[in-house]
């Protein structure tokens, strides 16, 4: 082989492996997939009395680990995934089990909007707008406005309301004239045969919200079945669990402020009409003051199972990642009310009826 001819040879071959590198190149950045790991650690230290026992906790607020990644298909297409954990840093036991949180797999469109498929927020809870907002014990939505102030009076439960579904279908329209709509079915994998006379029976739920926000006013329809809630007898038919909620709000410069209302009823002759009322007031770049109050009212004429909610709260950001801050919440229950705090993995419930609920602590939170 003449000189001339091997450097042909290997001018050829080095321009087959430059072309071969470049398409593999090309193909690995179609493929690439773009990760993130997120997280939040939010602790608090808090003295809590349920009306039997005053006692201090070190407490945990739904802290949580979550890995999510995106993969474009086109201009307009993006496949996703989230998988989500509630991990409980102060102690263990409590930690979730794995994907606890919404996790799911899905696509979303510019122009079509998003599906998802997995473990989801039904529409209902994920609508808020500027009507929650508070920490450690004050979230008094969860408490009020979804339903668990009367989660433990006998008769009028409303089996909270505030969902995050398993095995749900969630879809989430595109943004249009600053409104989003958003509808989720869940079907029951678990549906009961019949036997003998009381017939065949599911527990399907389905959900559905429209929410308008241009960042600076918010408000929102959101409405919930779940079929069966009080499943049918040989003489007696299932009973749903239907729940209305609104939210109107604004948040202007250093202040925002918000209303969520709702009407919660079991077909079982217990309906209850109940409201919250935030607001918070940024008194600089690092301090934020917060207060929320609120009631759950009477599930029937005479239930006395009333709950009345008062929350306070004090923000002090260290920077945009971590926030110490400070907090009391009161709920006073009705004569028949068992209305309990359940932000936190361990706060005890209210047993006694009539007797309220406490906390004041401080706490930390670090967003990541």
């Amino acid at each position: 082989m003449t000189f001339l001819s091997f450097r042909k040879n290997a001018l050829s071959t080095a321009a087959l492996l430059a072309v071969a590198g470049a398409t593999m190149g090309t193909a690995a950045q179609a493929q690439s997939v773009d990760f993130s790991w997120y997280g939040r650690i939010d602790m608090g230290l808090e003295n809590g009395d349920n009306g039997a026992v005053s006692r201090t906790f070190v407490n945990n607020f739904a802290s949580r680990l979550g890995l999510r990644g995106e993969r474009k298909f086109g201009a307009d297409l993006t496949g996703m995934f989230q998988v989500e954990t509630g991990i409980a840093p102060d102690d263990t036991a409590n930690s979730k089990a794995f994907a606890n949180r919404n996790s799911f797999v899905g696509v979303k469109s510019v122009r079509l909007g998003t599906a998802l498929i997995g473990t989801h927020d039904m529409p209902l809870k994920a609508l808020e707008g500027t009507s929650g907002g508070l920490w450690g014990q004050g979230d008094l939505l969860e408490i009020l406005v979804h339903g668990k102030g009367t989660a433990a009076t006998v008769g009028s439960s409303f089996g909270n309301v505030h969902t995050r579904k398993t095995n749900v279908l969630h879809y989430a329209s595109p943004k249009f004239m600053n409104v989003v709509a958003k509808v989720a079915y869940s079907p029951d994998e678990a549906k009961v045969a019949a036997a003998g006379a009381v017939p065949e029976y599911a527990k399907s739920m389905f959900g559905a919200s429209v929410e308008y926000n241009d960042g600076t006013f918010n408000g929102g329809l959101a409405w919930q079945s779940q079929e069966n809630f009080a499943a049918p007898t040989a003489t007696v038919g299932g009973k749903a669990m239907k729940a209305a909620k609104a939210t109107v709000g604004a948040k202007m410069d250093a202040w925002s402020a918000g209303l969520a209302y709702s009407v919660l009823g079991n077909e079982n002759g217990r309906k209850t009409s109940n409201y919250v009322v935030s607001g918070s007031y940024a008194l600089d770049a690092a301090i934020t003051l917060k207060a929320s109050f609120g009631k759950s009212g009477e599930s029937a004429a005479n239930a006395q199972d009333d709950v009345t909610g008062t929350a306070f709260e004090a923000d002090y950001s260290l920077d945009k990642q971590t926030t110490v801050y400070a907090y009391l919440t009161q709920l006073s229950n009705g004569a028949k009310g068992k209305g309990t705090l359940v932000s936190s993995d361990n706060f005890p419930a209210v047993v006694t009826a009539g007797e309220s609920a406490r906390a004041l602590g401080v706490g930390i939170r670090y967003s990541f």
